[in-house]
């Protein structure tokens, strides 16, 4: 009796063998599926069923080499449509910021185009009353000289604080525009670094890497383009603030006593044009008290 148990265990362990060098070419085809059939799926392989065939006992094995490579087939398609809706997401966000962007500029836009009308306007202004004064001086029908210097005043007031406003937008398109390069850098880094890993990266993963690489170059360059674009708007925005659109409507510089009036178009800092005008006109050998009186006698007045 025990004879015939040592036979039976042998005969199994035999077909058991003979099974798995049968199975050996399948195994080294998925390799990939063969390391997923860990734990309790490799026992059920390594152990044969009581009284099971050879024929049995492949089958076996083979089915569930076929679900696990189900399985793994599975658990890729979940994972490339993660990630393609993570990347459909990302897009929408980009192109939702871009028109925030757009937006935010299109509003500074006009609030800088309003501005400029003002500093415009102030001028015009300033030019028709001086006309007007000279026109009355010259009649001699000038009358009390304190409202008229006070108006004068509270415009050039107006006319400096647009101008200082003026600046201020100049230097907030710069730091965008440094802003904006430093982002770009960033990326260009982050492509870089892309790069370097994806010569180190297993053959396995190289098509994956390639592709991810494809499309991340893709974007880089659609970023780079909106980025061009953008530094030119930036540029040609700055250019337009910091000198006149129209040449026709400021033929010539209004003057006081030969003594060119401040003017934001040409000149960007009012200091300079200040002491300039002090030292011409010789304002420090003159009482403060008496600064209006003598303005008034130098343009003209009696």
């Amino acid at each position: 009796m025990k004879a015939q148990l040592w036979r039976l265990a042998l005969n199994t362990t035999s077909v058991h063998a003979q099974a798995s060098v049968s199975l050996s070419s399948e195994m080294t085809v998925m390799p990939r599926v063969a390391n997923r059939l860990t734990g309790h799926v490799w026992l059920q392989l390594l152990v044969g069923k009581s009284g099971e065939t050879a024929a049995a006992y492949q089958a076996r094995m083979l089915a569930l080499i076929t679900e696990a490579k189900q399985r793994a087939d599975a658990a890729a398609a979940a994972e490339k449509k993660k990630a393609e809706g993570a990347e459909k997401a990302h897009l929408l966000a980009i192109e939702q910021q871009r028109q925030h962007d757009e937006a935010g500029a299109k509003a500074a836009d006009e609030e800088r185009n309003q501005r400029r009308e003002k500093v415009f306007g102030e001028e015009r202004a300033l030019l028709t009353m001086a006309a007007a004064w000279r026109t009355e001086a010259e009649g001699g029908e000038f009358s009390d000289s304190r409202p008229r210097i006070s108006l004068l005043l509270s415009h050039l007031t107006d006319l400096l604080a647009t101008c200082i406003a003026q600046q201020e937008d100049i230097h907030s398109l710069d730091d965008t525009v440094k802003n904006q390069q430093r982002t770009l850098d960033q990326v260009n880094r982050c492509l870089q670094q892309l790069e370097q890993r994806s010569v180190t990266a297993p053959v396995a993963s190289a098509s994956n890497t390639s592709d991810g690489l494809n499309a991340l170059e893709v974007d880089v360059g659609d970023g780079m383009q909106l980025q061009q674009t953008t530094t030119q708007q930036l540029e040609q925005r700055i250019c337009t603030a910091a000198t006149h659109p129209s040449t026709s409507q400021r033929e010539s510089t209004p003057k006081f006593d030969s003594q060119e009036i401040f003017c934001d178009a040409t000149k960007t800092n009012p200091i300079p044009w200040f002491r300039q005008f002090e030292l011409k006109l010789q304002l420090h050998h003159v009482p403060e008290a008496k600064h209006h009186a003598y303005l008034y006698s130098r343009s003209g007045g009696a």
